[in-house]
């Protein structure tokens, strides 16, 4: 079919288009139903006006296709253009087998069939003609003439009685305005630029769900009139013209919610990845995901989800729920991909890249084209990306969210980065902020006087008394002690570090990120980590390089030596069987380490973690979902696996056998994160562990893939990673920043502004 001419008057120039009881605001980009604005997602609102732009006659998918998507657009378009026909649907009341507006004529794409009318003003209408097609014999369909008795909105409703009501706050009124704009077609339009407003807002209930801070706590819905936030790990529901919030039911244990496009749904973190509707709280089951991969998700508007569930790179997973495919790939000196946003348009997708599981100090923000797969470096030293209608990337760098102009055709940062706001609170070790925006110009976050995630190491001992191990607070992980106790291993900012405990020295053993998980030898004299492509084994005093002792291209992660140094155990991620637990014998010698022939433990259909030799080599503990419920701490005989005892009885990570034989440590997830033991005893063939006890009360911070304690060789300690005491505002306390965009054009201006 030739595209249509428009005719005078027709949905192409009209400022209204009225039928039925809707009426269609092009110069607003609003649809309303007597007077009320209706929710109307960009696709489908583009839909209804190609086919008022052309009444009675059949716009095919293919010019759809070509008026949504760019040709360089990765899109499924029967799926995405089926799924906007069907919001437009719903929007209008409209029934495909029963149509009153929209007709679906098979194998060609679709007709607007009601009787439609312009209004160029109050008071004034003529009827929507379409041009003859080329080649059209029939004439076109002609919508019925306008009754004498009909009138427009604003005289139907009468002006004398036009009354503004007040709204529950200021910032109910002032985010509406900025809705109305993004009703407008999320289009930028030149207006006098506004001022930046601060609101603030007492939540009155705790808004962070755990000390990890992993996911924005709060965010906003793409038009800026709804927020939804977690506390105590749940999600809430408040519209910012109302003064009370909702509980959103079957959101247990939510971590890092995002919107849908349209608002409508919002995606979470818990027990994998779910989705749960605002209109009728209806929770839906997307895909399953290991324990402690909540790093983020970003919903497109062609219908697929980009989420990091796992523990390397980035997944797509359609909205309705499936199995994830990957999308990104781990470069080397890289480990995680984490806190993901797709592009307007679906051409790309802007992630952060870190070079440690945890820790942003090496992170840069990366951005990938998803038709031809090739991707960038954007920015070094930064985390937390995203992109913004102001024509803005903005990120944040230890605190300070900085601003750089960014075209996102090209694909390219222009400028220098400016810094735009500070005090923002975030996850030095995670990469997450307390902050999100709304595609209308407003802003949510909360402020942080200082810690940012930071870590110190500490020594904890049973009585709950603690004493600083290392002076300085930083980005630590996995730390270690050596078999005499003297050293600890450690990783900071992607690379492994030795401290010796005696003198106050601390020697760097690798360089240029991607490392982590150190493991001693019983002799002392070597280091195994996880690195790039396998494990690998360096000297604990510095001399040499880094050489791999077992390649892979899976993630692999070393946790035990038997007491004789002899056999090594250690877990692999696969993408097809999860988390597996395997063992590998070890030679070792002055020129170094050499391993032999890797031999499966445990493999089975649940993910088995962080294997762990017991001081006489007879037991193994572990990790496993396989309850349902959470991780919990299993032992095995080794190496033949009989006698299998559960030791968790809540739930139950990263054991760890005492140095003296007794008792078996493992960290209790809920209700909070503490440390716990178990008294043990053996009695022939058979392994008999006691009701576990709190050793340690207070709560020790926690990462994934990685133990944050670690036993001292005497019993009597374990050396611990504990957060950062740092004063900072109420975590009931949000702050609203409204006309954001506009600072950030007077601020960081752009060729494009």
């Amino acid at each position: 079919m030739a595209t249509p001419t428009h005719a005078a008057g027709s949905a192409g120039s009209a400022s209204n288009v009225r039928f039925g009881p809707f009426e269609l605001d092009l110069r607003r980009g609003e649809l309303r139903k007597e007077g009320r604005r209706i929710r109307l997602q960009e696709q489908p609102f583009q839909i209804l006006r190609m086919l008022l732009e052309s009444p009675g006659e059949v716009v095919s998918r293919e010019e759809i296709r070509k008026r949504l998507w760019p040709d360089d657009t990765v899109v499924e378009f029967d799926h995405s253009i089926n799924a906007a026909i069907r919001r437009l649907r719903d929007a209008l009341r409209d029934s495909a087998d029963n149509p009153r507006y929209i007709r679906t004529v098979a194998r060609r794409g679709y007709c607007f069939i009601g009787a439609a009318e312009t209004v160029d003003q109050p008071g004034q209408s003529e009827p929507v003609t379409a041009a003859p097609d080329a080649g059209q014999t029939n004439p076109p369909v002609q919508a019925p003439p306008r009754r004498p008795g009909d009138r427009s909105l604003w005289s139907r409703l009468g002006m004398e009685r036009l009354v503004v009501p007040a709204l529950v706050a200021t910032i109910g009124l002032i985010v509406w305005a900025g809705a109305w704009y993004y009703r407008r077609g999320a289009r930028l339009i030149m207006a006098p630029l506004q001022p930046l407003m601060r609101l603030d807002l007492d939540l009155g209930i705790d808004t962070s769900p755990n000390s990890e801070r992993r996911g924005a706590n709060a965010i906003l819905s793409p038009d800026g009139t709804q927020l939804v936030y977690v506390s105590h790990s749940k999600l809430f529901t408040r519209r910012l013209d109302q003064v009370s919030a909702t509980e959103l039911p079957g959101t247990e244990g939510a971590l890092a919610p995002f919107f849908s496009p349209d608002g409508q749904w919002v995606a979470f973190f818990s027990a994998g990845l779910k989705k749960i509707s605002l209109q009728d709280g209806r929770v839906v089951a997307l895909c399953k995901c290991g324990s402690g991969t909540a790093g983020g998700g970003s919903w497109g508007e062609d219908g697929n989800i980009v989420a990091a569930v796992d523990l390397l790179g980035l997944s797509r997973i359609p909205e309705a729920g499936g199995t994830p495919v990957p999308l990104t790939e781990i470069a080397a000196g890289e480990i995680v991909h984490r806190w993901p946003q797709i592009l307007p348009g679906g051409k790309a997708v802007l992630f952060s890249a870190y070079t440690s599981l945890s820790g942003l100090d090496g992170a840069t923000i990366q951005v990938l084209g998803l038709k031809d797969g090739r991707r960038k470096t954007l920015v070094r030293g930064g985390t937390w990306a995203r992109y913004l209608a102001s024509g803005h990337l903005v990120y944040i760098d230890k605190g300070t969210l900085y601003a750089v102009p960014f075209d996102p055709d090209r694909l390219d940062v222009r400028g220098t980065p400016t810094p735009v706001l500070e005090n923002v609170a975030y996850s030095a070790a995670l990469g997450s902020a307390q902050i999100d925006f709304s595609r209308t110009g407003s802003l949510v976050y909360r402020s942080s006087l200082g810690g940012g995630g930071l870590v110190t190491v500490q020594w904890l001992d049973e009585l709950g008394r603690t004493q600083p191990l290392l002076p300085v607070p930083g980005n630590y992980l996995s730390p270690t002690l050596s078999p005499d106790g003297s050293r600890l291993a450690l990783t900071s900012a992607g690379d492994v570090w030795v401290y010796e405990l005696g003198r106050g020295s601390m020697t760097q053993l690798t360089f240029g990120g991607g490392y982590g998980n150190p493991l001693w030898t019983p002799d002392g004299r070597y280091i195994v980590f996880r690195g790039s492509k396998g494990m690998w084994w360096t000297r604990a005093n510095g001399i040499g390089q880094p050489q791999p002792l077992f390649v892979s291209e899976n993630h692999l992660i070393p946790w035990s030596f038997t007491a004789d140094g002899k056999r090594l155990a250690f877990d692999e991620v696969d993408p097809k069987t999860g988390g597996d637990l395997w063992t590998v014998s070890v030679d070792t010698g002055d020129s170094g380490l050499r391993a032999g022939k890797p031999e499966v433990f445990l493999q089975t259909r649940f993910n088995e973690r962080c294997p762990r030799f017991s001081p006489d080599g007879r037991w193994i503990a572990y990790q496993s979902d396989e309850s349902g419920d959470g991780y919990q701490v299993y032992v095995q005989a080794f190496p033949d696996g009989h006698s299998k005892r559960r030791v968790s009885t809540a739930t139950g990570t990263y054991p760890s056998w005492s140095r003296n034989g007794h008792e078996l440590f493992f960290r209790q997830n809920r209700p909070e994160n503490q440390l716990m033991a178990a008294s043990y005893h053996t009695r022939g063939d058979s392994f008999f562990a006691e009701k576990p006890h709190v050793w340690y009360d207070k709560r020790i911070i926690t990462f994934a893939s990685t133990s944050s304690y670690d036993p001292a060789p005497n019993g009597n300690r374990i050396v611990a990673l504990m957060t950062v005491e740092a004063p900072q505002e109420s975590q009931a306390h949000a702050i609203f920043l409204l006309n954001f965009f506009d600072e950030l054009r007077r601020r960081v201006p752009s060729s494009s502004n």
